[in-house]
């Protein structure tokens, strides 16, 4: 029996250095090229995500910024404790409220602004005060009923029956009212 030898064929010279031109190109990339990089693509995702958050930021400043428009049409663009009381006048005229005496308040402080006030002490009916309070509340500028002390008329000693144009259920109010102005 004859047995047959299987020779190795010998690999092409051109093939392995081929081969080894292949991998010492892809050596040379990845510690050249890749490397570099590499830390370089946390780096830029995190400044990604820092600029999309910046961008939410920026977006939610220009809301409230429209939002303040509509709040800065309602602020006074002038006058303090002489625009208020006249302002409380105005109203109450038109509710058609008697007003005993009416008397600034203390001013506050806020920075920008100042929180006047003003202390009203009115004589009227009930329904005639629902509707000063509703107008003070849904004015035009930003008024405020900060504080109100109702009293029955016929409940004060200096009440007399039958005098005047109250009746005895009718009320005599301390309202105060309070704004806020620009400083002066």
């Amino acid at each position: 029996m004859k047995t047959k030898k299987t020779t190795a064929k010998p690999v092409n010279k051109l093939v392995i250095a081929s081969a080894a031109i292949i991998i010492l190109t892809l050596a040379t990339g990845v510690v050249f090229i890749y490397r570099p990089f590499a830390g370089r693509n946390t780096s830029l995702r995190t400044e990604i995500l820092k600029e999309r958050d910046k961008n939410i930021l920026i977006g939610k400043i220009r809301a409230y910024a429209k939002h303040l428009k509509v709040y800065e049409k309602r602020i006074p663009e002038s006058g303090g404790v002489s625009w208020l009381l006249g302002e409380i006048s105005n109203i109450a005229s038109k509710e058609k409220i008697e007003i005993g005496a009416i008397k600034p308040g203390n001013p506050e402080d806020y920075g920008l602004y100042t929180k006047v006030s003003v202390i009203i002490d009115s004589s009227s009916t009930y329904e005639q005060l629902g509707r000063f309070i509703a107008a003070v509340e849904s004015a035009e500028k930003f008024l405020k009923i900060e504080n109100v002390n109702i009293k029955r008329m016929d409940i004060d000693e200096n009440f007399k029956k039958g005098s005047g144009r109250f009746k005895a259920f009718d009320i005599k109010a301390n309202i105060v009212i309070s704004s806020i102005v620009p400083k002066e």
